[in-house]
């Protein structure tokens, strides 16, 4: 029998009660088991579970940190509002420390005319759905500092609610830099924009000088004219002819006035020149002088009359002179009128410097504006740049010179300038005169005047014609060139710039016609690349308007003279010409010989002619021309400018 069959039947022989208990063994075994697993797989729980746990406590400890550390105000209240979270960025931004705001009322932190409607505010904000929201999206919201100041800020709410109990966190932060930065940007574009205004202002001040001198040239010529033929007598006072005395000379102040402002507009090189500081400083006080009356401020020179003269740009010294002067009437402006006094000195230094000291009456500076003086950007004005006293101080230093103050003893300031002086000092030269003219008759001659404006036209005509001469006047260079050519001494008196063609555009087509009448240029501009372009083009004289009666007519009488002498050259010319024109060409070719120094032989040898047929030409070109001997035929042949070939 198989061992197999063997085995199952001793199996089946066992007992039941056996079979039983092994049954009951292997059920606890199971059972054992299945207790063992389970206590595996919890353990395994748990521990998920507290390493789980552990990397919140983490991120939660990191998050604090992080709250804490924020530079943005981070503070959270309860449902009323008091808080229980204040890091230390909201303890920098309002000074406060954690333990002094912990369960204080947020209202603490609000300018009190804020925290009515900042309650209201967060009252809204719970009762709604909304988990956030932009505090300041209906404007700027204001903190307040531990010391009271306020400032403005932009700030965040949210809210989040655990197990029924709602904590709103309030996310805030400082904008003061963000505003300084803003408002210095809106400056900054005032500023730039004043800048442009002014450059604007500099662009137009030659238009402007031009449209004001034209009138003024009128105004100062007519009245000119009247004065040439009044003379005291019982229909004409002696009071009538002072007066119009009066005009020219108040023409010719508001003609001064216009060129220093003129001058110090306009944009230029920076030019170094000899100055005359006392002179100067007259000017710029004279500039100032209605804004001085208005403002009730008296001013006293004491000017040093042997002041040496120095080295400088002079338009740039005189900003340095407005500016000083202009904080001056500022300074003075809060004392009473009698009490606003200006005093300016000049004088020479031991250290071979010149000093100029303008004294103010004014409220003097304060130790921290003294200290900032001459700091960019620095103002104690309103409405001030703070770039004056800067760029004055640079413009000094440019050439060696300083600025600083001093507060005076009594009330104000004293400005001091030091500037030093040349090595070789130059002595003040006296002022200009207009050269004399000669004591010879009137010369005749046209005066041809071309200008846009009728006013010039009319001023200037009876002017010129009240001294002698003839006038014609023409509205446009155009309207002269139509003018059929002019044959005799004269001149032309023609504006620089005018509607179509220029005056240096006349002057270039006179040339070309080979006309020789003298230009003088007058311009209302001042115009100096051009004036230099005319007199190298070979004008006569070049004026600026409003232009003074005795240096018009000088410059009218010398290029009549220069004409006559050109014109007498010219008929001169044209009777030789005449005279050469009588001659044969075989007569041409025999003088043309003559003139070169050749003898009768040798110009018949030349020729191929006889000796005795030479005589008799030349017997006759003697006659012809008028000339006695052989220098005068030279002179004639020089005089004509002409040679046998260009006869030929």
């Amino acid at each position: 029998m198989p061992k197999s069959q063997h085995t199952k039947k001793a199996d089946a022989r066992k007992p039941k009660q056996q079979l039983i208990d092994e049954l009951r063994s292997l059920r606890r075994q199971l059972t054992a088991a299945q207790r063992r697993a389970s206590g595996a797989q919890k353990e395994t729980k748990e521990k998920a579970l507290q390493i789980k746990l552990d990397e919140l406590s983490q991120d939660y400890a990191l998050l604090s940190e992080m709250i804490d550390i924020a530079a943005d105000a981070i503070i959270s209240i309860d449902q009323n509002q008091h808080i229980v979270r204040f890091n230390q960025g909201a303890q920098h931004i309002f000074g406060y420390s954690r333990q002094e705001v912990i369960g204080r009322p947020l209202d603490m932190l609000l300018p009190s005319q804020f925290r009515a409607a900042h309650k209201a505010y967060v009252q809204n904000f719970e009762r709604s759905d909304s988990d956030s929201r932009s505090m300041d999206r209906r404007g700027e919201i204001a903190g307040r500092r531990k010391d009271g100041t306020t400032f403005p800020a932009r700030a965040t709410i949210s809210s989040v609610t655990h197990n029924g109990t709602t904590t709103m966190t309030v996310f805030l932060r400082d904008i003061s830099e963000i505003k300084q930065a803003e408002e210095r940007t809106r400056q900054s574009l005032e500023e730039v924009s004043h800048v442009n205004r002014v450059n604007m202002l500099g662009e137009l001040s030659a238009s402007l000088a031009h449209e004001l001198n034209q009138p003024l040239t009128a105004i100062l010529a007519n009245a000119q004219t009247m004065q040439h033929q009044m003379t005291p007598s019982a229909a004409i006072s002696e009071e009538t002819i002072e007066s119009i005395s009066d005009v020219i000379e108040d023409a010719k102040r508001a003609a001064e006035m216009i060129r220093r402002l003129r001058s110090l507009s306009e944009r230029r090189k920076y030019h170094i020149e000899f100055v005359d500081i006392n002179k100067l400083i007259v000017e710029t006080e004279t500039l100032l002088r209605s804004q001085l009356i208005m403002s009730h401020l008296h001013v006293e020179m004491e000017l040093d009359p042997a002041l040496p003269m120095v080295s400088c740009d002079p338009s740039q010294l005189q900003q340095v002179f407005l500016n000083l002067l202009t904080n001056a009437i500022d300074a003075t402006a809060k004392r009473d009128p009698p009490d606003r006094r200006l005093l300016i000195r000049t004088g020479h230094l031991k250290s071979n410097a010149v000093e100029i000291s303008i004294k103010d009456s004014g409220t003097g500076f304060k130790d921290e504006p003294y200290r900032n003086l001459l700091k960019p950007f620095f103002t104690t004005k309103e409405k001030g740049m703070g770039m004056g006293l800067p760029v004055s101080k640079s413009i000094l230093q440019k050439v060696g010179g300083r600025l600083w103050a001093t507060n005076n003893r009594g009330p104000g300031v004293t400005f001091y300038i030091t500037l030093p002086i040349p090595e070789k000092p130059v002595a003040i030269p006296a002022a200009r005169q207009t050269p004399e003219l000669e004591p010879d008759v009137l010369y005749e001659g046209m005066v041809f005047i071309v200008d846009d404006d009728v006013s010039i036209r009319k001023s200037l005509g009876r002017l010129i014609h009240s001294a002698g001469y003839e006038v014609e006047s023409y509205a446009s260079a155009e309207e002269f060139q139509q003018r059929e050519e002019y044959i005799g001494v004269g001149c032309v008196l023609l504006d620089l710039h005018m509607p179509g063609a220029s005056g240096l555009d006349l002057q270039n087509n006179i040339k070309n016609r080979r006309c020789n009448l003298p230009m003088i240029f007058i311009t209302g501009g001042g115009d100096i690349a051009s004036g230099v372009r005319a007199m190298k083009e070979g004008a006569s004289d070049f004026l600026s308007k409003p232009i003074d009666e005795e240096r018009l007519l000088h410059a009218v009488t010398r290029a009549i003279k220069n004409s006559r002498v050109t014109w007498e050259q010219k008929k001169q010319h044209l009777v030789a010409q005449e005279k050469l024109g009588k001659l044969t060409p075989r007569e041409i070719e025999i003088m043309d010989l003559v003139v070169k120094g050749l003898r009768n032989k040798q110009i018949a040898g030349t020729l191929g002619i006889s000796e005795k047929t030479v005589k008799v030409h030349r017997g006759h070109v003697m006659q012809k021309v008028g000339a006695r001997t052989v220098a005068d035929l030279v002179h004639v042949a020089g005089t004509a400018a002409i040679n046998s070939q260009a006869a030929l």
